[in-house]
C-alpha cells in the first residue's frame, strides 16, 4: 500500500506519527513524504531547510556551548531563527553540495543516509522559493523572511511575495507520488498562505490531486478558504485518520500498512 503525506512542515510531523501510529497493525506499507520548501531560508550564508529537517532529523537537546550556541551569542543576524547543531551541520553540508550544482532533491537523496528513515522525503520544489511577508516598520514597509513572520506571530502582512516561485515546479518524484499513491494525506498547518495554497498552485498538483486512483484524505482543511477547499477536495480526516487508513488497507488485503517512522 502506497501512502503520499503533502506537503509536510515542521507543524505537520505529528501526521506522521499519526500515520505510523495506525500503520503499526499491517505490513508492507510504502510512505513518501513530500516536505515543503517554501518557507525555506539564507541564513549566516547557508541553506537551511526546516521542513525538510523535521522529517530527516530526529529531535535533539541542545549542546551546551555547540557551534549553534556560539553563533546565537554573537548576536549577528537572525536571533528569530533557532538552530541545533544538527540543522546547522545539515545546513552546511546542503549548502556544499548545492553549491557543487546537486539540486535539492539530490541533496535531499543523499542526506537521508545519515538517519536513514523509513520513508522516502522529497522536497517540494528543487526551485529556490524566497517567501517574504511584507510589513509595516518605523520608516517604510518592510520586507521579512517567511520564517521571522512566523517566528514573530505577526498576522498583520500586507502582502506575501515568493521570489522564484513562478518558475517554481513540482520537485521529480511529486506528482508521481500522488498519482501512484493508494492513499494521498494533504495536511494544512496553521499558516496555509505560506505553503498548503501555493502549494496547490504548482503546475500540475491539482490535476494530480483530482486525477489520483488514491483516497485523497485532508487534514486542516478548514484552514483554507472555501474556494481552495473546493479545489483540494478529498475526504476530510483530521478526527478519523487511523480509521481511514485502516478501511484503506482492509480494501487492499495484498498490501496494508506498517511502522513508517523509525
Amino acid at each position: 500500500m502506497k501512502i503520499t503525506v503533502l506537503p509536510v512542515t515542521d507543524g505537520l510531523t505529528h501526521v506522521i506519527a499519526d500515520v505510523r501510529q495506525a500503520g503499526m497493525q499491517h505490513t508492507a506499507a510504502e510512505l513518501t513524504v513530500v516536505a515543503s520548501t517554501l518557507t525555506d531560508v539564507t541564513v549566516h550564508g547557508l541553506r537551511f531547510c526546516p521542513d525538510i529537517d523535521a522529517c530527516l532529523i530526529p529531535p535533539t537537546s541542545p549542546v551546551p556551548g555547540g557551534a549553534a550556541a556560539e553563533l546565537a551569542a554573537f548576536r549577528v543576524d537572525a536571533e528569530w531563527f533557532p538552530m541545533n547543531d544538527r540543522q546547522l551541520a545539515a545546513a552546511v553540508l546542503r549548502s556544499r553540495l548545492m553549491g557543487l550544482g546537486y539540486g535539492l532533491s539530490a541533496v535531499t537523496q543523499a542526506m537521508t543516509k545519515r538517519y536513514a528513515p523509513d520513508f522516502t522525503v522529497l522536497p517540494l520544489t528543487d526551485t529556490a522559493v524566497e517567501t517574504m511577508a511584507v510589513v509595516s516598520g518605523p520608516q517604510s514597509d518592510e520586507a521579512w523572511p517567511a520564517r521571522r513572520y512566523i517566528a514573530q506571530r505577526r498576522t498583520d502582512a500586507k502582502r506575501i511575495v515568493r521570489s522564484g516561485f513562478d518558475d517554481a515546479k513540482a520537485a521529480p518524484g511529486v506528482l508521481k507520488s500522488i498519482r501512484e499513491a493508494d492513499v494521498v494525506i494533504f495536511a494544512v498547518d496553521e499558516r496555509p498562505e505560506f505553503t498548503a495554497a501555493p502549494a496547490l498552485s504548482l503546475p500540475g498538483m491539482v490535476d494530480a490531486l483530482s486525477g489520483t486512483r488514491a483516497r485523497v484524505l485532508t487534514i486542516g482543511a478548514d484552514r483554507l478558504d472555501e474556494e481552495t477547499r473546493a479545489l483540494l477536495g478529498g475526504e476530510e480526516a483530521d478526527a478519523k485518520l487511523e480509521e481511514l487508513l485502516a478501511e484503506a488497507a482492509s480494501a487492499r488485503p495484498e498490501d496494508g500498512l506498517s511502522t513508517v517512522w523509525g
